[in-house]
């Protein structure tokens, strides 16, 4: 099983007549999503509000296949992010977030984390805005005593950051516990200003993670390892909007991943990650994940196609 713990929200996206739709979203519930469609077995760990906005985001989460038994139950009104597009479908956000975003708390997590647990999936507006934060951080600790993988997205959205130091010591503590770590370019303007990317990316192998998959939108994506970067090209595709791309790409990688049983973390009772995955196999996941942001470029806003079908191939 797979659990993805973080946000769940309403983007509200122009439309070409000037009015505003509504679009579920938030990237770890778009992540669940996809991995839903994918045939995964998953559930979603975040609160969802019980306002008519909430309703909608469950009935996504059911219609997509994602199990609700990590779901925290809140009166606060759904969280809500506008969406601006620029002339190549990419969106730059603004958010509403003294919301059901932030009614999730770390006690709350032991009891609702399944203790035979595949893997965990991290990331996003949850590791910056608290208690949200402390509750993912915990989800880790657990996720990892229990021998499962750890796959983490920080997706930084820097306007909600509000002390930077705090921010990066709690991204360096999950990033001890990590195994795939998935960046963006647009993460590492942030993370290391002036920094080459892939300098910047490579450093993060020194904290925990034994493969950083950085994004780089068009222009594909590198596989990083100790040893290796491998590039990985896009996959050609008629662009409606990018939004969501990273989370699916990141719902392909894992189920790619763990469809063929392949495993990063050591065995239960180890702290430390350890792997002896190759990086010919995580290049092989990394590649499905790509054609997997493609299909997600394809459509309007973050959510899958009921279409899309099983993707992954023996």
């Amino acid at each position: 099983m797979i659990v993805v713990a973080g946000e769940a929200l309403v983007d509200l996206i122009p439309t070409p007549v000037g009015d505003l739709g509504i679009h579920p979203g938030g990237g770890p519930f778009n992540t669940a999503r996809w991995l839903g469609r994918l045939g995964a077995d998953v559930g979603f760990l975040g609160a969802i509000a019980a306002d008519p906005l909430g309703q909608r985001l469950r009935a996504q989460l059911v219609d997509c296949g994602v199990g609700l038994g990590q779901l925290v139950a809140t009166q606060r009104p759904t969280t809500l992010a506008l969406a601006q597009l620029d002339d190549h479908g990419a969106a730059q956000y603004s958010f509403y977030t003294d919301t059901s975003m932030t009614d999730y708390w770390p006690e709350q997590v032991p009891g609702l984390l399944p203790e035979q647990l595949d893997a965990l999936y991290l990331g996003s507006i949850c590791l910056a805005l608290e208690p949200a934060a402390s509750a993912g951080v915990r989800a880790v600790e657990l996720a990892r005593a229990r021998g499962a993988l750890v796959m983490v997205d920080p997706n930084i959205r820097a306007a909600l950051i509000g002390d930077r130091g705090v921010y990066l010591a709690r991204f360096e503590a999950v990033l001890a516990q990590t195994d795939v770590l998935k960046l963006s370019v647009d993460d590492l303007e942030w993370l290391a200003p002036g920094e080459p990317v892939e300098t910047a990316a490579r450093r993060y192998l020194d904290h925990g993670p034994t493969a950083v998959l950085l994004t780089a939108g068009a222009r594909g994506a590198t596989v990083l390892t100790a040893r290796d970067a491998v590039p990985i090209a896009p996959v050609p595709v008629d662009v409606v909007d990018t939004i969501g791309a990273g989370d699916a790409f990141s719902a392909g990688f894992l189920a790619h991943w763990l469809d063929r049983g392949k495993r990063f973390p050591p065995p239960r009772g180890q702290t430390l990650p350890s792997s002896g995955a190759s990086t010919e196999e995580i290049v092989e996941s990394a590649r499905f994940a790509a054609s997997v942001a493609a299909a997600a470029c394809s459509v309007q806003g973050a959510t899958p196609p009921a279409s899309l079908g099983v993707l992954l191939v023996s």
